[in-house]
């Protein structure tokens, strides 16, 4: 289950003079975790000098530009809580790289920029056998398709962005919750391990079991369903926010 939030590990920072500083008060840019409204496509900052200008591009994660926003500030003193919008995107609009530049009035500058990316790869689930985590010979060909299009996926955005793959674990509610949640979590590892030692390379990889908290089929206790016994592989450049017990743990 996918859960659709904002999250400000999302953001990756950079700041970045235009002209050489010498003899002058270095250009700096706030910006606090609530600054950040990308549901509203709103960016507030602030600057240590009086504020010219900010310009806004918005690009895809294959580096097609597709909106732009210019906005003035006519020397706005230095510390204002200055804001820039942006156009709704069209298409997939939670996959996108945002770059703001903002300009003071001697035309030094600063960039800053958020990157996100959330690829959730198809697959056909593995199948277990019961209480264990090992993966059968004849359920590999499912892991191979998946590796096909997760090896695919690093190779086109990997050189964009930093991506990291995390797989979650899920079972359904036959057992102890206790005992599901560990189940779901040597299974995603297992499935973790199986993607590193075939072809996975170059990327942080986070594991997490979630046992049956968070059911695909909704279901009353003790009952087997195959749909609720599953795993999500996940690329993004932020950790999914899935509720549940626990957090990632990274095995690589």
């Amino acid at each position: 289950m996918r859960t659709m939030v904002f999250v400000l590990t999302a953001l990756v920072i950079s700041g970045v003079s235009g002209h050489t500083q010498a003899k002058r008060k270095q250009l700096e840019i706030q910006i606090a975790k609530e600054d950040v409204d990308l549901e509203n496509r709103t960016l507030y900052f602030k600057i240590n000098r009086p504020a010219d200008s900010a310009e806004i591009q918005i690009f895809t994660p294959e580096g097609q530009l597709i909106a732009e926003k210019i906005e003035l500030y006519n020397g706005a003193p230095a510390g204002t809580r200055l804001a820039i919008t942006w156009p709704k995107l069209l298409g997939n609009s939670d996959n996108f790289r945002l770059e703001l530049k903002v300009t003071d009035v001697d035309n030094y500058w600063i960039g800053w920029q958020i990157i996100r990316f959330y690829l959730e790869i198809p697959h056909e689930d593995v199948v277990f056998e019961t209480a264990k985590w090992d993966i059968r010979t004849t359920e590999a060909h499912k892991l191979d398709a998946a590796l096909k299009l997760l090896v695919d996926a690093i190779r086109k955005y990997g050189k964009l962005m930093e991506c990291r793959l995390y797989v979650a674990g899920h079972t359904d509610t036959v057992g102890s919750i206790s005992d599901n949640r560990e189940l779901s979590r040597k299974r995603a590892r297992a499935i973790a391990q199986y993607f590193i030692k075939n072809g996975v390379k170059g990327i942080p990889v986070f594991v997490r079991g979630f046992g049956e908290e968070q059911l695909a089929v909704k279901t009353g206790d003790s009952v087997d369903e195959q749909r609720n016994r599953r795993a999500q592989y996940i690329l993004s450049t932020f950790a999914p926010e899935i509720s549940g017990p626990g957090s990632w743990q990274r095995i690589k």
